[in-house]
C-alpha cells in the first residue's frame, strides 16, 4: 500500500498517478531537485490546477533572471510527459534561431508553436509578422500618464524617452509587425544572442506593457525594439541603444 502525497489516504501503489510536486523557485532552476508525487485520481485535478498555476507563477522570473528551467515540464499545460516529444525553447537565440545561453524551457507535442504564454515570449516561434502579431495582441495599452511616468515620454509630445531613435507613432497593428520581424529577422555583423521579452524589466516596476525585441553583440553593445500599444489599435515603435 501507498498513501496519496495530497490526502495521505492509502490505495494498491497502481492506483496512483506519479507527478512532480508544486514547484519551488529552487527546484526549478535546478539547485534542489524536482520531488516526484503520487496523487490519487480524486485528488489530481486539483493537483495539476495547483502545480500549473504555480509554474506560472515562477516560471517568468526564472527566465527573467537568465535562469533554465531544468526539467521538461510544459509551461503551457503543465504536463510532465509529452507523447509529442518535447520541444526546447529559450529566452535567447543566435543569429540562426538556434536556443543559447542558459534560460532554456520545455514545451509539450501540442503547445510547440506557441508564441506567447503568461508571462513568457517564446520568440523562436516568430516565423512571421503575423505570428509575431498574436505577442502583441497580449501587450494592454500604456496610457499617456503611464508612459510620463515610467519611461519619461508622453505621445503626441516627445519622440519616445530620452536617446530613442527611429520612433515611428500611430501605427496599425500590421504595420507594427512588419516593422518587428524585419528587425527581429535581421543578423547584423556580431550578432551573438537576441531575445524578447514583455517590459519594461526594472526591480521598481512590475507591470509589463511593451515587447522588447533585443539584439547582444559580440563586442558588448545592446540594441533594442521597442513596441508599445498606444491605443486600443495604435502602436508606437522606437529603438534604443546601449554601448559599453
Amino acid at each position: 500500500m501507498a498513501r496519496c502525497d495530497a490526502c495521505k489516504e492509502r490505495f494498491l501503489l497502481k492506483g496512483l498517478n506519479r507527478r512532480l510536486a508544486i514547484p519551488e523557485y529552487r527546484a526549478m532552476v535546478g539547485i534542489w531537485p524536482w520531488i516526484p508525487v503520487r496523487v490519487c485520481d480524486a485528488c489530481l485535478e486539483a493537483h495539476e490546477r495547483d502545480f500549473l498555476d504555480r509554474l506560472r507563477l515562477l516560471a517568468p522570473q526564472v527566465l527573467e533572471n537568465d535562469e533554465p528551467i531544468v526539467a521538461p515540464v510544459c509551461l503551457a499545460c503543465g504536463a510532465v510527459a509529452s507523447s509529442g516529444g518535447w520541444h526546447e525553447a529559450s529566452k535567447w537565440l543566435d543569429a540562426a534561431g538556434r536556443p543559447v545561453r542558459r534560460a532554456r524551457f520545455h514545451l509539450c507535442g501540442r503547445h510547440a508553436g506557441a508564441v506567447y504564454i503568461d508571462g513568457i515570449v517564446v520568440s523562436s516561434n516568430f516565423s512571421s509578422a503575423e505570428r509575431l502579431a498574436e505577442a502583441l495582441d497580449e501587450l494592454p495599452a500604456a496610457g499617456a500618464d503611464l508612459l510620463e511616468r515610467v519611461e519619461g515620454w508622453r505621445p503626441g509630445e516627445a519622440a519616445g524617452p530620452a536617446g530613442a531613435t527611429h520612433f515611428k507613432s500611430d501605427l496599425s497593428r500590421d504595420a507594427a509587425a512588419a516593422e518587428a520581424i524585419r528587425f527581429w529577422q535581421e543578423a547584423p555583423a556580431g550578432l551573438e544572442a537576441k531575445a524578447a521579452w514583455m517590459g519594461p524589466v526594472r526591480k521598481d516596476y512590475r507591470m509589463r506593457y511593451r515587447l522588447d525585441l533585443v539584439r547582444n553583440y559580440s563586442d558588448g553593445r545592446r540594441e533594442s525594439l521597442i513596441l508599445v500599444r498606444t491605443g486600443p489599435a495604435e502602436w508606437t515603435t522606437y529603438t534604443m541603444s546601449a554601448i559599453p
